[in-house]
């Protein structure tokens, strides 16, 4: 079996039958549909159901509480059989043509991680948008890849961009971070980071679909985007100590210093407790030098200072 694709499911009914009607067309022979419900209110089950009933390669599997996102991705990789695994999103569809052919490359050249494009596209208007274009690139160990791709200001996070090679990630015991938003910041960059082999493709494997009552947009106002990001900060930097000097590990202290910065724009709209806005500020402080080569520093350090007067 070359390619599991783990596809977790909640509240997803209006989409569903779309992003299923496209993974089908992955062949049978080479790929395995994992489709894990997480326990939802909506009829998306009965959906599920019904597709795994008229498609070999699907199996459903059923949490018996609700977890989340990085636990139903968890369950879904604990039951793969594939070479590589792919964890795809129930609100999105996929480009089975090019998602098979990334996961073949991968195959044929021993990769770790190989890292597709996507396209955004509007859920009301089906109109796409280019996300980022990243240059095709092979790269082998030490972070190349990922250090290369933050240089070029090209790196994104989302683990539905990658197919992973399964054995690799059981060697590295690289599981998704469970009760976190952006659990994909911290399960891409370790990945890359210790992926001995590791490519970039141009081919556009995902169509990313915009909506409102997405996860994302469901904590656009919410002060847990706040504490999830600043914990991935603490992960991510302490990450970093353990990593050699070179540019891996200049790569990731930017990326904690961004991921500070993103969140000390947001303390007007959170209203912050003031340990939270605290730590934001040192982290943003610690990673100025990295944040410079992005022409970021004075941005942080003006924030910092505003925010530095203001009475706890």
């Amino acid at each position: 079996m070359l390619l599991s694709v783990v596809i977790p499911i909640y509240q997803v009914e209006a989409y569903l039958d779309a992003c299923l009607s496209r993974a089908a067309l992955l062949p049978k022979e080479e790929c395995e549909l994992l489709l894990v419900d997480d326990c939802g209110t909506d009829g998306s089950a009965a959906i599920a159901e019904r597709f795994v009933q008229t498609h070999a390669q699907a199996r459903l599997i059923r949490r018996t509480q609700n977890g989340g996102l990085s636990a139903a991705r968890n369950t879904g990789l604990d039951a793969a059989k594939g070479d590589y695994v792919y964890f795809l999103d129930s609100d999105d569809e996929p480009v089975p043509e090019a998602l098979l052919a990334l996961a073949r490359e991968a195959a044929r050249e021993g990769l770790d991680v190989a890292k597709g494009r996507f396209v955004f596209f509007d859920d009301g208007t089906g109109r796409e948008t280019p996300g980022p274009a990243i240059a095709a690139t092979a790269c082998t160990g030490g972070g190349a890849l990922f250090a290369a791709q933050c240089r070029a200001g090209v790196y994104e996070p989302m683990v539905w961009q990658c197919v992973y090679r399964r054995a690799f990630l059981l060697e590295r015991g690289l599981r998704m971070a469970e009760g976190l938003l952006f659990e994909d910041e911290l399960f891409q960059a370790p990945a890359l980071l210790s992926a001995a082999r590791a490519a970039a493709s141009e081919r556009v494997i995902l169509r990313y679909r915009q909506r409102a009552g997405s996860i994302m947009t469901s904590f656009a106002r919410s002060s847990r985007w706040c504490a999830s990001y600043l914990e991935v900060c603490r992960r991510l930097d302490a990450l970093g100590r353990t990593l050699p000097p070179g540019a891996a590990k200049r790569a990731l202290q930017k990326r904690v210093g961004q991921i500070a910065l993103s969140e000390l724009k947001n303390i007007p709209a959170y209203g912050l407790p003031p340990e939270i806005a605290r730590e934001a500020i040192a982290f943003a402080r610690a990673h100025l030098r990295e944040l410079k080569s992005t022409g970021s520093a004075p941005e942080a350090a003006a924030l910092q200072g505003k925010y530095h007067n203001k009475p706890a």
